[in-house]
């Protein structure tokens, strides 16, 4: 059964009026969309999963680092909601890596000077569950990881919020080195 053609446009107005609103909002943050990739296994015969030691830790350099992220593209976050996070057991602080937000990302081509031909024009790629998203706070960069996707309405086609979950452990990452990754001021000229 197919939708009719006024759900259709309707499901698609709202999409992209929630676009506009995302990369216009006076709130919202750069940011760099990361995806992750396995690496090869160094001697090349297998499957990286095949030659992992999962959660026994490596033993040798050449299993470290199974992981790395390559960068999709730039995009504009508006933090809709802090979940929080769990606290240590005195109570003092919210574990990190526990620290979830609810956001709405919309990914966009950085080399498109008009702002309305931005708005109208999407990248040819998509946000994945365990994408990277690094926020640009004036010179501060935070990761966080997308865990899961959620329906802004009744018709998918209006658009998703997305889970996120805070990332502190990921230094190690050349991709992910701050001289790597450009800080985007002002994303509109």
């Amino acid at each position: 059964m197919s939708m009719r053609i006024e759900n259709v446009q309707v499901a698609k107005g709202l999409r992209l009026s929630r676009r506009i609103v995302t990369m216009r909002n006076p709130k919202n943050i750069p940011a760099v969309v990361f995806r992750r990739k396995v690496l090869p296994a160094p001697n090349g015969n297998s499957d990286r999963h095949v030659d992992s030691w999962g959660g026994l830790g490596s033993i040798v350099d050449s299993d470290e680092h199974a992981i790395d992220y390559e960068k999709l593209g730039h995009a504009m976050v508006i933090i809709v909601d802090s979940v929080g996070g769990t606290l240590h057991d005195n109570g003092t602080l919210i574990v990190p890596e526990s620290f979830s937000a609810i956001a709405h990302i919309e990914p966009y081509d950085i080399n498109i000077k008009d702002a309305d031909e931005r708005v109208k024009t999407m990248p040819n790629w998509t946000l994945h569950k365990t994408d990277l998203v690094c926020l640009l706070l004036n010179g501060y960069k935070d990761f966080y990881e997308i865990t899961g996707t959620m329906a802004m309405g009744k018709l998918p086609q209006a658009g998703v919020r997305y889970l996120l979950a805070q990332r502190f452990d990921l230094d190690f990452l050349n991709a992910l080195d701050e001289k790597n990754i450009d800080d985007v001021r002002v994303p509109y000229e």
